[in-house]
């Protein structure tokens, strides 16, 4: 397979082996989770129809549609300890009676494994640690929104024939995501000219 087959959400057999000690092995389907800039590797999550461990470090799936037919009617588990990058030398696409499949999940389903791995990742953390990474993270993430937006104000301002009715929904958006920012500390988490752009918002 070429790198740039590989995408995000979608499932593909990868090579495991060699490993060492208690390292998941083999030729199992594992999930990429996201590709790397070395544009070479990708994070993965190897997946299993084995149940042991379920509850603990593996949790269900359920029953994933778009696996071929001897798997979908087999139980999904992740293995959330066991994420690991490999390179793209390792992957192997999915087939069904001879033909290649890209067995894909939906962005739900993405999302909850994505918490569980951010879950388990801080297990061993102080629980007062562990808000104030959620914390941060929610904070990063509201800056990463407001700047979004705030491009995008830019743009339909600068355009030929601004949308007043969007631009102005478009600057509301941005207050409310302000007043959840903890401590009302936006403004660490924007660049300079973003700031410039929404302080004249609060000006109005």
């Amino acid at each position: 397979m070429k790198y740039s087959d590989i995408k995000p959400k979608h499932i593909y057999y990868v090579m495991f082996d060699p490993v060492q000690g208690n390292e998941f092995r083999g030729n199992h389907l594992a999930l990429v989770l996201k590709l790397n800039k070395d544009k070479r590797t990708a994070v993965v999550l190897p997946l299993t129809s084995s149940p042991q461990g379920a509850g603990g470090n593996k949790i269900s799936l359920g029953y994933i549609l778009s696996l071929p037919a001897n798997l979908r009617k087999t139980e999904t588990f992740a293995i959330l300890d066991q994420v690991r990058t490999v390179d793209f030398t390792r992957f192997k696409q999915a087939d069904e009676k001879g033909k290649f499949i890209l067995p894909v999940i939906d962005d739900n389903l993405f999302l909850k494994i994505w918490i569980n791995i951010f879950s388990e990742s801080i297990f061993n953390i102080a629980l007062d640690d562990r808000i104030h990474i959620s914390e941060l993270l929610y904070s990063q993430s509201l800056g990463a929104k407001i700047q979004d937006l705030a491009y995008n104000l830019k743009k339909e301002i600068n355009s030929s024939e601004p949308d007043m009715e969007k631009i102005l929904s478009i600057e509301n958006k941005i207050i409310e995501i302000i007043n959840n920012v903890p401590g009302g500390a936006w403004e660490d988490y924007v660049n300079a000219d973003i700031a410039k752009i929404i302080l004249k918002i609060l000006e109005k």
